[in-house]
């Protein structure tokens, strides 16, 4: 008979941590299958400006100017609806029978628009198919569930993007910068040069896609792909001269600087970062009283929160309000007052306080769930959050329908944080560094992360 040997307390803390069946480990078949769906969702959304881009002139598609929209562009719309609409079904008539995912974060995640869709009803107004069609996408990454490491691919295809774009510049500059007859703001330029917009109809539209995409490039576990990707990104950004975006890589990098200074302590130092930032979403517009603060965005704030007078604050003015009233917005501000400008002021008009705060909750939910990841993904998905809440302060970045430009860059990123389940986002069974970009010490003691 043997006698148990007593194992010495370092060498248990060194080995590898067992199995746990909790944690959700996927074949390199699911890895795939989430890969394709986020590339064809990718895809998808840039398929109506890379159609416009290359059968509509930026001089006759004039910011304000009802244009006749060409058969590529209408079919590139169809396919842009339709293949993600197809996806989703697929995935939920074959995965959500046999889901046993948390069904909570869903619910949170999707209140806004059924909001939407309950208002408009309740208004006897249209409900766009385009509001409903985020609503499936949502349950279908529910129901597959994926990581925030895979969002990695999003930060490559962005670097891809900003790459060719800037690299086009030298052989078809009028497909990829702004033409001055369409926006007159030439002075903006921070470069130099002539307003990089790319594939997009605007180079604020431009900043804003490249600004999502950069905080996902930390997902990265090579050091020289996390660099890369955000030096292309950052240079991008500074050539579409966006301001909103370029002051967004401010935020992206107080986020890394403290993910490096900060230990313990850093999901509550960065929750209370998202906490500011969405306060000043609503705080900075209420404040506002001069009407050439932040690039004339003061009187289009002033102006649209003057439309709402007492219970419409509580439930705001209609969906479609800034479309159905585009002409009037156009006389009294500007042909660029088709939105409000900051996400607060955007949906307390359309929603309501009520749509506002659904929105905020979402957020909310979202930054809690990524306390609970492994570092680096922790700390990819805090920097999206906060970089997110930030460019929404001068911005109308949160879209609620598809498909749309900012959708994939925005939307979806967001889908995939707010519907992670803790089952699959604690680490799986390897050694701390590997998941977490850690030098490899003592495995951390069960139960904490």
């Amino acid at each position: 008979m043997t006698t148990p040997t007593a194992v010495p307390l370092r060498a248990r803390a060194l080995a590898p941590a067992l199995p746990d069946p909790a944690i959700a480990v996927r074949s390199s078949g699911a890895r795939a299958m989430t890969y394709g769906l986020l590339s064809v969702l990718w895809l998808a959304c840039l398929a109506v400006p890379i159609a416009q881009t290359l059968t509509m002139s930026r001089r006759v598609a004039v910011e304000g100017v009802q244009t006749a929209i060409t058969r590529e562009v209408s079919d590139a719309w169809s396919v842009a609806f339709y293949l993600p609409a197809v996806l989703a079904v697929l995935i939920l008539v074959f995965g959500f029978v046999g889901t046993r995912n948390d069904l909570g974060p869903l619910v949170v995640l999707v209140l806004p628009w059924i909001w939407i869709v309950v208002d408009q009803y309740l208004r006897g107004a249209k409900v766009p198919v385009e509001i409903l069609l985020p609503i499936g996408i949502a349950v279908a990454f529910w129901v597959v569930q994926a990581r925030v490491a895979d969002l990695k691919i999003y930060a490559l295809l962005g670097a891809a993007l900003a790459a060719v774009t800037m690299a086009l510049t030298s052989v078809a500059p009028t497909l990829m910068y702004m033409p001055q007859s369409f926006d007159s703001a030439s002075d903006k330029t921070l470069t130099g040069l002539p307003l990089l917009a790319g594939a997009f109809s605007h180079p604020n539209l431009n900043g804003l896609f490249l600004i999502l995409a950069l905080p996902l490039t930390h997902l990265f576990e090579r050091w020289y792909l996390r660099w890369t990707t955000a030096a292309v990104l950052i240079a991008g950004i500074v050539w579409s001269s966006s301001r909103t975006a370029f002051f967004g890589i401010a935020v992206w990098l107080v986020v890394i600087l403290l993910s490096l200074v900060l230990r313990a302590s850093l999901r509550r130092v960065l929750g209370i970062l998202l906490l500011v930032l969405l306060a000043a979403v609503v705080i900075v517009p209420l404040v506002t009283r001069d009407p050439s603060a932040f690039t004339e965005r003061g009187a289009i704030w002033l102006f649209n929160l003057a439309q709402l007078h007492g219970s419409q604050w509580i439930w705001g003015l209609g969906h479609s309000w800034y479309l159905d009233n585009y002409p009037m917005l156009k006389d009294a501000l500007s042909s660029s007052a088709g939105h409000g400008h900051n996400i607060f002021v955007t949906y307390v008009v359309t929603g309501g306080v009520v749509l506002f705060a659904l929105i905020a909750l979402v957020l909310l939910r979202a930054g809690r769930i990524a306390a609970d990841l492994p570092r680096r993904e922790q700390v990819g998905a805090y920097s999206f959050l906060c970089v997110l809440a930030f460019v929404s302060i001068s911005e109308t970045a949160w879209r609620v329908e598809a498909p749309d430009p900012l959708f994939a860059s925005m939307v979806v990123p967001l889908f995939v944080i707010a519907t992670q389940s803790r089952r699959v986002s604690a680490p799986t069974p390897r050694a701390a560094g590997e998941m977490t970009g850690e030098p490899l010490t003592r495995r951390a003691r069960p139960g904490r992360r």
